[in-house]
């Protein structure tokens, strides 16, 4: 028999995973791509400033501008390939997870609580990141590229990238990225872990013994709710890194110069030339742009994406029971 998460299997949590990274990336993907866009706009956000006036202006004057200019398709660009990064990126995510906590607790340790909590929350976001990035440049291409389109499809966006930057485009901001997201997922997983440790301490069912069943009784809306908590702690932190990576991933981009000044890529050959180029050119505000859509996003995307994952954590460890529960009647016969 199943009892919570202590005995969720490896595959049962790839198959929640993946089902919450599905459902979150499609609800949220219009702010995604509005996020991305003010990321990778050289002018500033909010006007003005010596580099002049940007393109992009706010988050109600983004959509609209999209809307008008590429139609609704504009708003989901590039969620092709989030599907298939951010599928198989919570499905690994979870499932690494999943086998950290098993390891833990096999070891006398709480993965549910700090600081095994935000290890393995490290853990978790550091291996799935490195499966899935290709994706995820190729997913911040699509999503940047407006229009006239640069690439029309995912396959032309692969090669193009192989043709212009070598195998390596496909990996750049890498290091960015495992710098952004360790923290990141730590500080998300970590966040959650406490903010359901607390909400179990209050709950109406807290006078129960078993920590696991305490746990496993916390309603989906309390798990969003702190889902939210968890990924807008996230996103404040660690903004300033994904502006970083999504610059180095659009380097070279030669997308229309309605747009703005183009990303070049000898401004983004290392990190410290990345870093120093933003810093000269934009200023620390240019750190934070987008972070509003990205909190905005991010939030509601962690909420969907917990809660999501507890629905179908819990209908698969059902369903399996049940079966389990069918074999064990046929065999006794």
């Amino acid at each position: 028999m199943r009892k919570g998460d202590a005995d969720a299997s490896v595959g049962d949590s790839m198959m929640a995973g993946a089902f919450a990274g599905m459902l979150s990336r499609v609800v949220v993907a219009p702010l995604d791509v509005i996020k991305i866009r003010m990321q990778v706009q050289v002018e500033p956000v909010g006007g003005g400033g010596t580099l002049g006036a940007g393109k992009y202006r706010g988050i109600a004057q983004c959509a609209r501008t999209i809307l008008k200019e590429e139609g609704a398709r504009g708003l989901w660009a590039g969620t092709v390939p989030a599907l298939f990064l951010w599928v198989p990126y919570t499905a690994v995510q979870f499932a690494a997870l999943g086998e950290f906590k098993r390891v833990a607790r096999e070891n006398g340790g709480d993965p549910e609580k700090p600081p095994l909590a935000f290890l393995g929350g490290a853990v978790a976001g550091a291996t799935a990141t490195v499966v899935t990035y290709p994706f995820d440049v190729m997913r911040t291409v699509l999503a940047a590229q407006g229009s006239p389109r640069v690439y029309d499809s995912l396959p032309a966006a692969a090669a193009g990238i192989l043709t212009n930057r070598g195998p390596a485009g496909l990996y750049a901001g890498v290091g960015v990225t495992l710098l952004e997201i360790a923290p990141a997922s730590a500080i998300q997983f970590g966040v959650y872990a406490l903010l359901r440790d607390v909400v179990c301490s209050h709950s109406a069912s807290s006078s129960r013994t078993d920590q696991s069943s305490r746990r496993e009784s916390i309603s989906p809306l309390l798990n969003a709710a702190c889902g939210f908590g968890a990924g807008s702690v996230a996103r404040v932190i660690i903004h300033p890194l994904d502006v970083v990576k999504k610059r180095f991933q659009v380097a070279g981009l030669a997308r229309s110069l309605r747009y703005g000044e183009r990303v070049a890529t000898a401004e983004f050959s290392s990190f410290a030339s990345a870093f120093a180029t933003i810093f000269r050119k934009e200023g620390v505000r240019g750190f934070y742009k987008g972070l509003t859509p990205g909190l905005i996003k991010s939030a509601p995307a962690s909420a969907i994406t917990f809660a999501a994952y507890e629905v179908a954590s819990r209908a698969i460890g059902k369903r399996r029971s049940a079966d389990e529960d069918s074999g064990g009647r046929g065999e006794s016969r």
